[in-house]
């Protein structure tokens, strides 16, 4: 194996001003490479993807008048090919398809994402997705650009702030391939995958992204949209702001909605259940109103075109002509296709939440447009209704505001609704996260989180001022019941670093506090060993805090009280002390880190 640290260590190429800058050289070459691969192997699940796609059509056309009834079943073919090929092929390990995996590698780099993630979602999402599972191939692809750039910097050797900058140039420029947006690939990574890193860490993720973009655009991969004709008016800024608490709301249900069936995943276990359970249902919903299927982009570029006839008729059709059925057709589409995702998703379909919000924001600004047409409200344009609505879903889902906006600008041309979608993101957003735990990946990761085996991360990057006190109190310490003589202290005093010494009751509550201090005026009369106890030593308990209290309000609590120590209880019970010398500790390792580039 190849292995660069040395070489990183100690580069000179001569040259006194390139001292400083010939391993940041060397990672940009390596980001390219990332990011060029990333494109390539995602430009090749999107042409699988396709190529099933016209293929099931044939399938389909050859089915006659059975057709309405062999469509729905293709999604369900899709959802079993992913399991059984997980459970075939990668069942020694979990077969993760969620961009969690990725996520919680750049945070807490480990041993790595495994190698399978390079090549398998091209073919299980490729398949699902090309299938027609109501699911977008964003997500599978950022895993697999992240797990090239991860498991790139491993076979060469590189450090972990190197390893973990090619993990996120690798996702950033599968998102860039995707939608031949790098900016929006660059701030995906910033924000979602590794937020509040430096500025400059863009450097290398944009030229990772249009590497990504290149590749994409040359393997034929390109989401053409049509462009914004249409600027705003000072007077319509009420509908974005109104449109910005709707999507914030929406997003908030989205999340949560999400965090249930993970809930539901985790309590049924059995791939096999899921899988089954999940297909019978989509058949239904699929066999009704197969609309909400497939990711949905190509609806929305139909229905950009103001091409309402295009939408696949089902039992439930939505109305072509404008009316109280038209609005409440595509209020239905709001409500369903981010369950039908989450389902299709959760039955074990290969597939993320990034294009159904961008489908469910696009049949949310639909029907405002419809509510205001009927209204005889004008000066707001389908096109800019659309892109408002896709760009305060999407925000307010990943809590991404500037993903969100630039994706839509690079998409759309929409550099004219610049300042009305700022307005609609940064309200969405904020929305979404006074009313959340976090997006819908940390939200769903919070509540599965192992208290006991998995780390607290939190959105925002500041991870250790979000660990629970729980997780770095000592729960070592000795000891005592109020009954306990003196002569037992002083044997435990001898024997052990210990100078705080908890008292507890017969229901392990904490009733006081002994310090080594109390006891020293005592220390030489002998006659008095086995006539105190501990009762006669303690003191007052001083402030105690959860197990779920932050290392924040630990910080707080200190800073108020001026103590020595702060104990632990959890469900009432003492759990451990937390002294200023740990506090001190978890500070010192949060700001002992290293830039990525």
């Amino acid at each position: 194996m190849l292995n660069l640290s040395k070489i990183f260590a100690g580069m000179s190429w001569g040259m006194p001003w390139k001292y400083a800058h010939q391993k940041q050289l060397l990672v940009l070459g390596l980001c390219a490479l990332a990011g060029g691969l990333a494109g390539l192997a995602c430009s090749g699940m999107h042409l699988l993807a396709g190529m099933v796609y016209f293929q099931s059509r044939h399938l389909l056309e050859a089915c006659g008048d059975s057709v309405r009834w062999v469509e729905p079943a293709l999604p369900v073919a899709g959802i079993f090919f992913c399991v059984i090929l997980g459970q075939l092929f990668w069942r020694r390990h979990p077969y993760d398809t969620n961009l969690w995996t990725a996520i919680r590698q750049a945070r807490y780099p480990g041993r790595g994402l495994r190698e399978y993630h390079m090549l398998s979602h091209i073919l299980t999402c490729g398949v699902a997705v090309g299938l027609g599972i109501s699911a977008g191939m964003e997500a599978p692809s950022a895993l697999t650009g992240a797990s090239i750039g991860d498991n790139l910097g491993r076979k060469l050797g590189l450090p972990r702030e190197n390893r973990t900058l090619l993990l996120c140039a690798g996702a950033a420029a599968a998102i860039s391939a995707v939608f031949s947006a790098p900016l929006a690939g660059a701030l995906f990574a910033c924000e979602v995958l590794l937020p509040g890193t430096a500025a400059v860490t863009l450097i290398p993720l944009l030229i990772a992204s249009a590497a990504g973009a290149i590749l994409g655009q040359l393997c034929g991969v390109n989401v053409r949209f049509p462009e914004i004709a249409y600027s705003w008016h000072l007077e319509n800024l009420w509908l974005y702001l109104f449109m910005g608490l709707v999507c914030g709301a929406a997003s908030v249900a989205v999340i949560r909605l999400n965090c249930q069936f993970q809930k539901l995943r985790r309590a049924v276990g059995n791939p096999w259940l899921m899988a089954i359970g999940g297909s019978v249902m989509l058949y239904g919903i699929f066999l009704l109103l197969p609309m909400v299927g497939g990711n949905g982009l190509n609806f929305v570029l139909e229905l950009m075109h103001g091409n309402l006839s295009a939408l696949p008729g089902g039992v439930l059709d939505v109305p072509s002509q404008c009316g109280w059925m038209l609005l409440g057709g595509f209020a239905l589409c709001v409500l369903i296709k981010p369950i039908v995702s989450m389902i299709s998703i959760c039955s074990g379909g290969d597939g993320g939440m990034f294009a159904p919000s961008l489908v469910t924001g696009a049949f949310m600004g639909i029907f405002f447009h419809q509510l205001l047409g009927m209204a005889d409200i004008t000066g707001f344009p389908l096109i800019n209704c659309m892109a408002a609505g896709m760009a305060g879903m999407l925000a307010g889902v990943m809590h991404a505001p500037m993903t969100g906006l630039f994706l839509i600008a690079e998409l759309l041309g929409g550099y004219q609704l610049f300042v009305p979608l700022m307005v609609v993101v940064a309200i969405s957003t904020f929305t979404s996260r006074c009313l959340s735990r976090g997006n819908i990946y940390f939200a769903a990761a919070d509540i599965l989180r192992n208290p006991e085996t998995d780390p607290c991360v939190n959105e925002d990057g500041n991870e250790q001022e979000s660990t629970p006190v729980g997780e770095v109190a000592d729960r070592n310490s000795y000891t005592l019941s109020p009954q306990d003589t003196f002569r037992t202290l002083l044997k435990v005093l001898l024997h052990s670093p210990q100078e705080i010494f908890p008292v507890l009751d017969q229901n392990d509550r904490l009733v006081g506090i002994i310090q080594e201090r109390n006891i020293r005026p005592y220390l030489l009369d002998t006659k008095l060993y086995d006539i105190l106890v501990a009762d006669d030593f303690m003191g007052a308990v001083p402030g105690e805090l959860p197990y779920e209290a932050t290392i924040a309000e630990a910080t707080r609590l200190f800073d108020a009280t001026g103590a020595e120590f702060i104990p632990i209880v959890r469900n009432g019970k003492y759990y451990g002390l937390l002294t200023r010398a740990q506090l001190l500790e978890c500070h010192r390792t949060a700001l002992n880190h290293q830039e990525l580039f």
